[in-house]
């Protein structure tokens, strides 16, 4: 225990990632795509061109070949101006005018760009040209809309209207002043074709409270490289368009050749001192959150911890764990002075001494005091909740040779371990998280699967055991005699019942008594009416031998009617195994091809709410199906 908490104690830390943080509009250096289609190439954004760039792949180093500029590649580069000039905006409208100004003026001169007018609806102003003076010109004369902002639809439709796009070479450029009241399109469906298009989304916004800035923002977030700037001086926003201009303009190529590249999936990228390390698919094109960039952890210790609390926390588990220790160690080598062993140990000195030999007393762990109080304890525990007697009747039923507090303690021990093993291996709470789950799931299905399969083969025997036993009463042995017969000629689990039920009898429990006992103990209405009929058989009198028979050849019947329902049923089972588990299995399928659709799932209010009505949908279901299949017989 102690251990543990120093292990979690010295979790906290300071931890860093290995991509540069974004700013937007700011110098970062931020890796965009592996491409590995044709001739490998690495897409990143950094304001200057870089100069000292080492790439690894699986480990070993690769050849860096030329280092190119996105405007002076092969790839077209297609920018979309979004300008909202509806009628609530008409504020901002010059701001943002200028600022597109800007951004054309400083663009490469290959560099396509449109131009989108959101106001009274979407309206293309100028098609994807290298035309400068035409797009300044259309932008000049831009004026205010009569009727509303339809953003949404405008972004939408301009991201779909783009042709051969890739990340790095298309980018989409927002100014918004106003509020979206108008358009049909969701922001969801908006961001849906922007991700599509694999554009750089940039927001310009004044900082009205009234807008979606959650929308906004995220729309930012789940493009590549893209920015975000609000401000309520419309002298401050005209002057972003240059800043964004910037950002798109440092879009490099960086060549490179590895023989273990199609073998590999693991890359590492050094720009100018900034490393990179994600995955890739090979023969592919990687980008966004599927390049899954792998956190480094600094000091060893949990993301989201660190700082002054942190330290705190570590402090405070560390003193912990020290006292914890210490008291152990006193502990360890404690006996109980109470108790049945220190009573009887005048009689048993000597036959300690034989055992222990000339190394010494030998000592069982289990007498160790710490372990019996944890027992203790644990038993006092599961008493007060009202569980001791269920937990002593299932570990009895999967013939576990357990006391339920040492069940109990080992079921606490799994647990911890499990968790500080998911801390040591993953560093991370949900890696933690994940393997405690496991640790608290699979010993209780473990303790049950047991018990059950035990069960089954029990009431499997049943009836063979009332014939053996009704041929034992015919051939004039007496009942006891007979269940004593019985018990050394059939197999486990029965077997050892039945001893059980002889050897209560023989130390004086009514015979009755005890294979009620047995029957509740197994949870077998089956062997209970069995026993019913003995008790009434030996009250009234009667023949029992073919009462037994008779009672065997019913519970013979039932077992015949039980398999003929689970053939009948087993396709029912079946197709609800399949549908119950088709959605999980084919989100996680999703969730590795495609991260970017499926997480929309969790992350947009809307998703997380059809996520969370599906949910229930199928729990629903998958509870009728289980309802209609299952028969009791």
């Amino acid at each position: 225990m102690a251990l543990i908490v120093l292990i979690a104690g010295l979790g906290p830390g300071q931890s860093a990632f290995a991509q540069t943080p974004a700013s937007p509009f700011g110098p970062a250096t931020t890796l965009m795509s592996v491409d590995t289609v044709g001739d490998p190439v690495v897409i990143v954004r950094t304001p200057q061109r870089p100069v000292t760039v080492d790439i690894e792949v699986g480990g070993l180093p690769a050849t860096v070949g030329s280092i190119t500029s996105m405007a002076d590649s092969a790839r077209s580069v297609q920018t979309v101006l979004v300008i909202d000039n509806g009628a609530e905006a008409s504020g901002f409208l010059d701001s943002f005018v200028s600022a597109a100004r800007d951004y054309v003026s400083a663009a490469p001169a290959g560099e396509q760009i449109s131009v989108w007018t959101t106001g009274g609806g979407p309206k293309l102003r100028a098609a994807g040209t290298s035309d400068r003076q035409r797009v300044d010109a259309v932008l000049a004369n831009l004026v205010s809309a009569a009727g509303s902002n339809h953003m949404w639809d405008t972004v939408r439709g301009a991201a779909l209207d783009l042709t051969d796009t890739a990340v790095g070479s298309t980018n989409v450029v927002l100014f918004v002043g106003s509020v979206d009241t108008e358009s049909v399109s969701t922001s969801t469906e908006a961001r849906g074709a922007v991700l599509a298009a694999g554009a750089s989304a940039f927001v310009v916004s004044n900082d009205n409270p009234a807008l979606p800035l959650d929308s906004l923002t995220r729309l930012v977030a789940v493009s590549p490289a893209g920015g975000f700037k609000a401000d309520s001086d419309p002298a401050v926003l005209a002057g972003y368009g240059k800043s964004v201009s910037d950002v798109v303009s440092g879009t490099w190529l960086i060549r490179f050749s590895a023989e273990n590249l199609n073998t590999e999936n693991q890359i590492g990228i050094t720009v100018d001192g900034t490393h990179f390390s994600a995955s890739y698919v090979p023969e592919s094109i990687t980008t966004g959150r599927a390049l899954a960039p792998f956190p480094v952890v600094t000091d060893g210790g949990l993301p989201g911890l660190s700082g002054s609390s942190a330290k705190l926390i570590g402090v405070s588990m560390g003193a912990l764990a020290a006292a914890l220790a210490a008291y152990a160690l006193v502990m360890l080598f404690q006996n109980d002075p109470s108790g049945l062993d220190s009573t009887l140990m005048p009689y048993t000195e000597s036959l300690a001494g034989d055992a222990a030999g000339a190394g010494g007393q030998k000592r069982s762990f289990s007498k160790n005091l710490l372990v019996m109080r944890a027992v203790e304890i644990t038993e006092g525990l599961a008493e007060r909740q009202g569980v001791l007697s269920k937990l002593e009747a299932l570990l009895e039923r999967a013939d576990l040779p357990l006391r339920v507090g040492e069940a109990l303690s080992g079921y606490a021990a799994i647990t911890l371990s499990a968790a500080v093993f998911g801390l040591l291996l993953g560093k991370t709470l949900t890696a933690m998280v994940f393997f405690t789950a496991i640790g608290l799931t699979i010993p209780p299905l473990v303790v049950k699967m047991k018990a059950g399969r035990r069960r089954k083969k029990f009431m499997g025997q049943l009836p063979d055991t009332l014939q053996l036993l009704s041929s034992t009463l015919k051939a004039g042995y007496s009942f006891m005699q007979g269940v004593d017969a019985v018990s050394q000629e059939i197999a486990e689990p029965m077997a050892g019942e039945l001893r059980r039920v002889v050897t209560e009898a023989q130390l004086g429990r009514p015979v009755e008594e005890a294979m009620d006992a047995s029957a509740e103990r197994m949870d077998s209405n089956d062997f209970a009416w069995a026993v019913m009929a003995v008790r009434i058989q030996r009250e009234v009198g009667g023949n029992l031998s073919e009462l037994l028979l008779t009672v065997a050849e019913t519970m013979t019947e039932r077992e015949r009617l039980r398999r003929d329902v689970a053939s009948l049923t087993a396709e029912g089972k079946m197709s609800a195994i399949i549908l119950g588990a088709l959605p999980i299995l084919l989100g996680i399928v999703m969730w590795v091809l495609n991260n970017d659709y499926i997480e929309l799932l969790f992350t947009d209010p809307l998703g997380k709410i059809l996520l969370v009505i599906s949910g229930v949908a199928a729990l629903a279901g998958f509870a009728w199906m289980k309802k209609i299949i299952t028969i009791d017989i």
